[in-house]
């Protein structure tokens, strides 16, 4: 048995939440002090940890992981919009109003699937678009979590009101899941049978789309929040399109705020009407960018902030300094991607002291980095190029914002157009990479680290450029020829296609990646 929360009203802060019980049963306001102290999340360092044997301190280094949340810009702005979500789609739902029970009769007699169909735009249907690891469901829940009851009952009007429903989209892509995990979430957060009572082994998602918006009114949902909204596939469920129409429709009829959560991929789904409806949103749609590496007006980056308030959270018995070439070491390999960030600066402590050491190296770094997170390191090399035609590559990876703006236009062959280089700057990549040929480095090399000296340094002339490279050499992505020190063992240069990548150690292994690529002809149609 749920116990569900009796309401207690409190005085509105402006005159159009008055004699609104849904809105004056919230909590008050916040400002923003209020809404970074409450987001806020930092893990406890105890001075007594620090003497334990490092297989016990790794586990206390843990909190790292799931305890660490540092609040940022863009969490005030989200938590404003969802806090104006929930409130102005309440206001057209008044329970106190005479209206209401009247218009609760009026949405059996809707048909949904016919109005979804023509769905126009919505103002409180919006979406939060960013790479994975940015923190965006971290973020939605922390502030969905602020409200302290998820539930809240009114006996004056015998009504329960659910302030917030969060549901994710299945991995199988499937619009019928996506409904069974609605009805299954409501009955998780008020103790209700609706997955019992409309979920039928022939019921289609189509089917279920009346059942689900009477429940949407019925228990007056502040705000439906459908995460992860990439995976609905419409070749797989058949009626992506529709589903997501049904949402507008929702937003449009009963006054229900959706907001959807994705990575770029979910552009793709989005119907024309879709794109409308984020245009017209009062509240606008946030692109949940990583963080920012470079400072604007002289004043501090979100980045630098960010892995200050991290670097505190060190288990060793002196904790090792932060310095500027390790920020930036941290940025190259992370791309300011909170969640690399987090689980690198994790793994390279629980290294550390395992292995009896008391402090962060830049070997240690790049060694975990190469070693531990080798599988998303095609993704930041994405990332690192700031090559539109190679994110795109990787569904999963934020996109510059024209490039956004492309794919929500439908036209991706923009995204394929060479780059234009002036004749000036090809003279000078051309004279420079023959001299780093010159100098002992590699012919397939040389042009890569000629064309990276030019783009971080394009007003100095061709000794300037040679004599940056030379400044880098020690550094972990600098090829070691340029030494004059003790050669070192290169490191590989992976080109597009590159066969090196698709290679495997276990049998067959290699032969099942080509034939994956599309790189081995399958001849048995033509026997």
């Amino acid at each position: 048995m749920i116990k569900i929360h009796h309401a207690e009203y409190a005085d509105p802060e402006i005159e159009d939440y008055r004699d609104q019980p849904l809105i004056n049963a919230l909590p008050l306001l916040n400002s923003p002090q209020d809404t970074a102290k409450a987001l806020n999340r930092y893990p406890k360092v105890r001075d007594s940890e620090k003497t334990l044997p490092g297989y016990i301190r790794r586990h206390a280094m843990m909190r790292i992981l799931d305890e660490f949340l540092y609040p940022t810009k863009a969490h005030m702005q989200l938590e404003q919009m969802i806090s104006g979500m929930i409130r102005r789609g309440c206001l057209g739902r008044n329970i106190a109003s005479s209206e209401y029970q009247r218009n609760l009769l009026d949405i059996d007699n809707i048909d949904f699937l016919a109005a979804s169909r023509n769905a126009g735009s919505a103002a409180l249907t919006t979406s939060i678009i960013g790479c994975s690891g940015t923190g965006k469901t971290t973020a939605v829940q922390a502030i969905l979590d602020s409200y302290k009851h998820q539930a809240i009952y009114h006996p004056d009007y015998q009504h329960t009101q659910l302030v917030w429903l969060k549901i994710d989209c299945p991995h199988d892509g499937s619009a019928k899941s996506l409904c069974i995990h609605f009805f299954r979430s409501v009955d998780d957060a008020i103790g209700t049978d609706y997955e019992e009572r409309y979920v039928k082994t022939r019921s289609s998602a189509e089917s279920m789309l009346g059942d689900i918006a009477r429940v949407c009114a019925l228990h007056s949902i502040g705000i439906l929040v459908i995460d992860e909204i990439q995976h609905l596939s419409a070749a797989r469920s058949g009626g992506a399109t529709k589903l997501l129409n049904f949402f507008v429709t929702l937003t449009n009829v009963i006054k229900v705020p959706v907001l959807f959560i994705g990575t770029p991929k979910a552009l793709d789904l989005f119907s024309p009407t879709m794109r409308s409806a984020r245009r017209a949103s009062q509240f606008g749609s946030l692109n949940w960018n990583r963080f920012e590496h470079l400072a604007k007006n002289g004043k501090e980056s979100e980045w630098d902030r960010f892995i200050k308030r991290l670097w505190k959270l060190q288990w060793f018995h002196t904790p090792t300094p932060l310095t500027n070439p390790m920020k930036s070491l941290f940025w190259e390999l992370t791309q300011g991607v909170a969640h690399v960030a987090v689980s690198l600066f994790y793994l390279c402590q629980a290294r550390a002291v395992v292995a009896g050491e008391e402090s962060i190296t830049f070997k240690l770094v790049n060694d975990v980095f190469n070693e531990e997170l080798s599988i998303i390191h095609p993704m930041i090399k994405a990332l690192q190029s700031g090559r539109k035609e190679e994110i795109v590559k990787y569904a999963d990876l934020d996109l510059p914002a024209n490039a956004i703006r492309i794919i929500g236009q439908a036209d991706e062959s923009v995204l394929s157009e060479p780059e234009v280089i002036d004749e000036a700057a090809q003279g000078m990549l051309s004279e420079l990479t023959k001299m780093l040929i010159l100098m002992g480095l590699g012919e397939d090399i040389a042009p890569l680290t000629a064309r990276q000296a030019i783009d971080e340094k394009p007003e100095e002339d061709l000794f300037g450029l040679v004599a940056h490279i030379k400044s880098l050499e020690d550094k972990p992505d600098l090829p070691s020829k340029l030494s004059t020190k003790k050669v070192k063992k290169l490191e590989p240069i992976f080109v597009n296609n590159d066969l090196r990548l698709l290679r495997g150690d276990k049998p067959m292994s290699t032969y099942s990646h080509l034939k994956s690529e599309g790189m081995i002809l399958d001849i048995t149609p033509y026997l």
